[in-house]
């Protein structure tokens, strides 16, 4: 990838399903209010001046103007935003307000294949796909796949067949990792704003901690650039996106009202692990971590572009995707690499790493130690934490069970850590053998990660 490819990223354009205030605008595609796409009883009324582009609609109570705006890649888009029925008088007449078509409510049916703007006299907010599949080659594209997928490009391959194919379902949390600018995140975010246009939008981590989520709601692909998700709270609003089948929809002065829920949610961060929390028994997220390129090209995403229709094409000749080997069409296994165990490790707790540590040191450098030894979380607290306010007996018993994986041994005379100067003592203690903090010769199965 090249200096030249990286840019800004797209204006965020709100989408949503409410009742909008004026001079709003709501991304929808432009095909889907053709008069070709629309029963014959609803057909849009158009302009009869110069401009033929000029379309109104009705929904509920509100009227919408839908205007046509040119992307920066040179593509169409369309905005609807609110109108007033007064306005529409004064400029086309009162007998133009008649032939306006009426719908009851919008709503939300992603289909790229087979797609239908109105749906039991609901309008959809999802937008018509642009492009057509074409037979040719496309190069540069599986280049840059190869370059974010790495060994796991038939992975990526099957995602974006998901994504274009499936848009209905379910798909993993995909994150982009890299320290080195210049490795082709920004590239393939908008390579897939090419594609997905409208469907899409790229938004910040501010916006997903905002009570307000207007603006992704009615995304199918909500894509988070440079994340850090440092709150607990956002991080579980990521991965409850991934499986929410509704969702409340919240805008600034307007009533909350629930939507269908179909996105799916892509991060790219500069922070490799520390993007956000991910527990070691988390299987919703698809990590990758992206290298310096080998090649350059100064006009990728022009033959991006271009290599579209011919992606497209090669897509729909792949094999049907598999979608009962869970609720997304990837193992766990599949999804697990390095880079995903990386991040795991870095999200554990910082009692987590100190105890590992201590215990480490303590098989190591204590003479006549036994490979195991026994104590609680009280214990620990006294020998280790006694002026530490912070860390408490409930806390070091929850690292234990939790991070650990540890659960405590049937009440029993021990003596603690191994000494037996202090005397023995009565109560349910944890056993910690040397094997799990790798001391020794243990077979790898039995240590702990680093």
């Amino acid at each position: 990838m090249s200096k030249e490819e990286f840019m800004s990223k797209e204006e965020h354009e709100a989408s949503g399903m409410a009742q909008f205030q004026p001079g709003q605008e709501l991304k929808i595609g432009i095909e889907s209010i053709t008069d070709s796409v629309l029963p014959s009883e609803t057909k849009m009324v158009t302009d009869s001046g110069p401009d033929k582009t000029n379309k109104f609609m009705r929904v509920g109570v509100e009227y919408y103007k839908i205007i046509i705006k040119r992307d920066r890649f040179g593509i169409d888009r369309t905005k609807l935003k609110r109108w007033t029925k007064e306005e529409i008088r004064q400029d086309y007449g009162k007998d133009y307000i008649n032939k306006i078509p009426k719908y009851d409510d919008f709503c939300i049916v992603p289909d790229n294949l087979n797609y239908s703007a109105v749906h039991g006299n609901c309008y959809n907010l999802y937008s018509k796909f642009q492009h057509i599949p074409v037979e040719g080659k496309w190069e540069w594209t599986l280049k840059l796949l190869k370059q974010v997928f790495g060994e796991q490009t038939n992975l990526g391959i099957r995602y974006l067949q998901v994504l274009y194919l499936h848009p209905d379902r379910t798909l993993p949390i995909l994150v982009l990792v890299s320290k080195e600018r210049q490795t082709g995140k920004t590239t393939f975010l908008n390579w897939l704003l090419m594609i997905f246009g409208d469907n899409m939008v790229v938004i910040g981590p501010e916006d997903l901690e905002s009570v307000f989520n207007f603006i992704y709601a009615t995304s199918n692909i909500i894509a988070v650039e440079e994340t850090l998700i440092e709150k607990a709270i956002t991080a579980e609003k990521i991965k409850a996106l991934t499986t929410k089948k509704s969702l409340a929809v919240n805008q600034k002065f307007v009533s909350q009202i629930t939507l269908p829920f179909f996105g799916k949610i892509i991060m790219t961060s500069n922070n490799e692990e520390k993007f956000a929390r991910i527990e070691d028994d988390e299987i919703r997220f698809f990590v990758r971590k992206l290298g310096i390129p080998a090649f350059i090209n100064h006009n990728i995403e022009s033959d991006l572009l271009a290599e579209i229709p011919a992606f497209l094409q090669y897509l729909t000749t792949l094999p049907p995707v598999d979608f009962t080997v869970g609720r997304v069409p990837f193992t766990t296994d599949e999804l697990n690499n390095n880079f995903l165990e990386a991040v795991k490790r870095e999200s554990r707790s910082g009692l987590y790493k100190e105890l590992k540590e201590l215990f480490i040191d303590l098989f190591e450098n204590t003479s006549n130690l036994t490979t195991e030894v026994y104590a609680t979380p009280v214990d620990i607290k006294e020998r280790w934490f006694r002026n530490n306010s912070r860390i408490g007996v409930s806390y070091i018993r929850s690292v234990l069970k939790n991070e650990f994986g540890m659960m405590p041994q049937e009440n029993m005379r021990y003596y603690p850590f191994g000494e037996s100067v202090s005397g023995s003592k009565t109560g349910t203690p944890y056993e910690f053998n040397a094997k799990m903090f790798g001391v020794g010769k243990a077979p790898e199965s039995e240590k702990l990660e680093d």
